[in-house]
């Protein structure tokens, strides 16, 4: 499930969450909705710190919420603060431990300083999704940095066969273990708003 899906499983309960909101009977879990929702517009308007807000919002009034933790995420990491992006997909993963785009951001966010987790991370979305190219092409990167240049191919072929537009965010010629230590390009992220 792309960030479009998370898009719209944030906005699934919103009609609910909406009429709800005004009423004097609405639950947390309602209101925490509604600012989910108006945090989403936000942050696809760029004001991330009024999206950063309303995740925060909806948070406080229901910490289960592994919408409003993970859209939280995807702020901190447009704002370039990683620490509190992985605190906050963390976070998310407690709530529910497969939930594939925290599973992957969370590997993204951690892959420079712990390679070997966020390949276990990786591997942990394809097989929740297998259809998941970007992380079937970061699974490859993760692996070549480890020197499994062997099982790096192999993912980068299936990230290929499922959307051939990752061959360009390929090396040109595959290095070798000890070269790879920082994969060029570098791999992909979860599309954000």
């Amino acid at each position: 499930m792309g960030r479009k899906g998370i898009a719209a499983l944030a906005l699934g309960p919103i009609l609910i969450g909406v009429a709800a909101c005004g009423s004097p009977h609405a639950t947390p879990a309602q209101a925490a909705t509604t600012l989910v929702t108006q945090g989403l517009k936000a942050q696809l308007s760029g004001d991330l710190a009024t999206a950063a807000s309303d995740y925060q919002q909806a948070i406080h009034l229901d910490g289960s919420s592994m919408v409003a933790h993970y859209d939280l995420g995807t702020v901190y990491d447009q704002q370039r603060n990683s620490a509190q992006a992985v605190s906050e997909y963390q976070a998310a993963l407690v709530i529910d431990p497969s939930f594939p785009d925290a599973l992957f951001n969370l590997a993204v966010d951690t892959a420079g300083s712990n390679p070997e987790s966020a390949s276990i991370l990786y591997s942990r979305v394809v097989s929740l999704q297998p259809s998941y190219a970007a992380a079937w092409l970061n699974l490859g990167f993760a692996l070549m940095t480890q020197g499994d240049g062997v099982h790096a191919k192999a993912d980068w072929a299936k990230a290929i066969a499922l959307d051939p537009t990752l061959a360009s965010r390929l090396p040109k010629a595959t290095p070798t273990p000890a070269a790879s230590s920082s994969p060029s390009p570098s791999p992909s992220r979860t599309p954000k708003p």
